[in-house]
C-alpha cells in the first residue's frame, strides 16, 4: 500500500508540475502510470496500453518496492502511424515557475504539455540539464508531500497483458464555451 501511494503521489505531483489539471479535462489525452523500471517488455506494454486507451502515456519506473523516487520516466507518444517509446526521460524545470518538462536522454528533444493539454514533442534539449533535473525533482517531491494519504477511487491496476482496459465509468461533462 505504501508503494502504491508513493507512486500515486509522485505521478499526481508530476502531473501538477507539468501543468495538467487535477481533474479530468475536456481533452483527456494523457495517462499517468507507474511500475517497475522500464525495459523492452515494459515499453511494448506501454505502447499497447497507449493504443488501447487512445492516450499518450507518461510512466514512472521504480527500481524496487522500497525506492523513494522513480529511476526514470518513459513516454509512450502516439504518432500518426506508430507509438514511440521514449525511455530514460528526465524531468526538468528551468526555474521555480516554469512547467516541468520531460527531456529525452537519447535524442535532442523534450516533451511538454501545451495550452490544449496535449503532450507535445519539442526539438531541442534545455541547458543545464543537471540543475534543471534537481529543481524539477525538488518541486515534484514537495508537491507530492501535499497530496492526500488515500488511494484515489479511479486508481486502478492493469494486469500485465490484459486484453481489455475498462474505461473510467465516472463521466464528467466538459465545459462548453461559445465565443
Amino acid at each position: 500500500m505504501d508503494m502504491m501511494l508513493r507512486h500515486q503521489k509522485t505521478m499526481l505531483a508530476l502531473r501538477q508540475q507539468m501543468g495538467w489539471p487535477p481533474f479530468k479535462p475536456a481533452n483527456d489525452c494523457i495517462a499517468f502510470t507507474s511500475g517497475k523500471t522500464s525495459d523492452f517488455e515494459v515499453g511494448m506494454e506501454l505502447g499497447r496500453i497507449a493504443q488501447m486507451l487512445g492516450k499518450d502515456v507518461i510512466y514512472s519506473g521504480w527500481a524496487s518496492v522500497g525506492a523513494t523516487t522513480p529511476a526514470a520516466f518513459t513516454i509512450a507518444w502516439r504518432d500518426l502511424l506508430t507509438v514511440d517509446i521514449i525511455d530514460r526521460a528526465l524531468p526538468y524545470a528551468a526555474n521555480d515557475q516554469a512547467p516541468v518538462v520531460l527531456v529525452s536522454t537519447r535524442r535532442n528533444e523534450h516533451f511538454a504539455i501545451d495550452q490544449r493539454g496535449s503532450l507535445v514533442r519539442v526539438p531541442g534539449r534545455p541547458k543545464s540539464l543537471g540543475a534543471g533535473r534537481r529543481l524539477a525533482m525538488k518541486r515534484i517531491k514537495a508537491a507530492a508531500k501535499t497530496m492526500g494519504d488515500e488511494l484515489l477511487a479511479g486508481n486502478r491496476h492493469v494486469p500485465w497483458g490484459a486484453e481489455t482496459i475498462a474505461p473510467d465509468t465516472a463521466q464528467v461533462e466538459p465545459v462548453v464555451r461559445f465565443g
